[in-house]
């Protein structure tokens, strides 16, 4: 694939996430490690001058991801280690 098509399936993939989330109570997670999974190596495999555009925003969208799946997985769950350390990761 292209860069382009790249960025767009990433982008696309964060965006998903971040609006299935957002103000739910309950949600279907057993895709949910694989989803956080799959966007942190789309990311990783992006071109470092590709991210350097975009990573604070893409920051704020993992603490909003963050916070909506806090309301809904246990605090020990693996998914929320994850989003802290792909946050960490950025900061």
């Amino acid at each position: 694939m292209g860069i382009n098509r790249d960025l767009f399936n990433f982008a696309a993939k964060v965006g998903c996430l971040e609006g299935y989330l957002y103000e739910r109570k309950d949600a279907d997670i057993s895709t949910f490690p694989n989803w956080v999974g799959n966007i942190e190596k789309m990311c990783r495999n992006l071109p470092v001058e590709v991210k350097g555009e975009f990573l604070e925003d893409y920051k704020n969208i993992l603490e909003k991801i963050l916070q909506s799946s806090g309301k809904i997985l246990k605090k020990e769950d693996g998914v929320l280690t994850k989003l802290k350390s792909m946050i960490a990761d950025i900061s």
